[in-house]
């Protein structure tokens, strides 16, 4: 007894000092026991404990690093991203023009809105803010906190004339904003699988649907069933495969957010986004 006694006791303190011997990197999903070798102004590179291959992080990803040293790095990059947990987060979404504020973090879609005066006395300012909104509304939707705009396009309001025989008429402004949509908080596939414990049928409560040309989303509450055939990892976001009342025509839906007693899917239709929160 004496004896295993002491191999626990030597066991416990080379597990502790085998621990204090690494680093940790906390990024936005997961913990991260390695060596760091260097921090840049980019990136953090890495190589895991008993390996010599260098492996990187962008900073965007990473909440802190915890050296072995008792040192502990925090990076800004990653706490200026804020959580979009339901669609009505759409405030927290971020629209950026930087390149280097996307780097490292997963890809969601594209998006594009078009928003016009009502007016030929319209205001430009007021028609872009709007049409920003819009984007933020549709990317929270989609399950994203982050669009980075490649095109913007501002048209003030063009008055109409003759022209030759015939007449032009004139045109209100308009705001036209397409880019990516991105998330440093891609949902946990396995999280997932053990919070709907392998369940195949599902009912919504509520529905949330959102055109270009509306001024708000439509939200009302829903009962329709979802059946799911196989749930997958694809592109780092999960997927369901499956058919939902309502929409036959579609087989596959983004599951953008979940917690203990919700998950929230995303599909397209001809134009209008769809937002369906369905209870676990």
């Amino acid at each position: 007894m004496k004896t295993f006694t002491l191999i626990l006791i030597s066991f416990l303190l080379t597990s502790s000092v085998s621990i204090a011997q690494v680093d940790t990197i906390y990024t936005n999903t997961s913990k991260i026991p390695c060596l760091v070798k260097e921090i840049t102004p980019e990136v953090v590179k890495y190589s895991l404990p008993d390996e010599e291959v260098t492996n990187s992080l962008y900073r965007n990803v990473v909440q802190k690093v915890v050296l072995k040293s008792g040192r502990v790095e925090v990076f800004a990059e990653s706490a200026a991203y804020r959580r979009v947990d339901k669609w009505q987060d759409y405030e927290n979404v971020i629209l950026t023009q930087t390149e280097k504020e996307i780097n490292g973090l997963e890809r969601v879609g594209d998006i594009s809105i078009t928003e016009k005066g009502n007016t030929m006395f319209s205001n430009l300012n007021n028609i872009e803010t709007r049409a920003q909104k819009k984007l933020k509304v549709v990317a929270a939707m989609m399950g994203g906190n982050v669009v980075f705009i490649r095109h913007q396009d501002n048209q003030g309001s063009r008055y109409g004339g003759v022209l030759g025989a015939s007449f032009a008429m004139g045109t209100p402004a308009e705001s036209f904003l397409a880019g990516a949509v991105f998330t440093n908080a891609p949902a946990d596939l396995e999280k997932f699988k053990k919070l709907t414990n392998n369940k195949t049928e599902f009912k919504a409560t509520e529905s949330a649907s959102f055109t270009g040309n509306a001024d708000e989303a439509r939200v009302y509450p829903s009962k329709r069933e979802l059946k799911v055939q196989s749930v997958q990892q694809e592109n780092g976001a999960i997927i369901i495969h499956g058919t939902l009342e309502g929409a036959s025509k579609y087989k596959s839906f983004r599951v953008t957010s979940f917690d203990e007693n919700f998950f929230y899917i995303f599909y397209e239709d001809k134009g209008t986004a769809y937002n369906i929160k369905m209870k676990i």
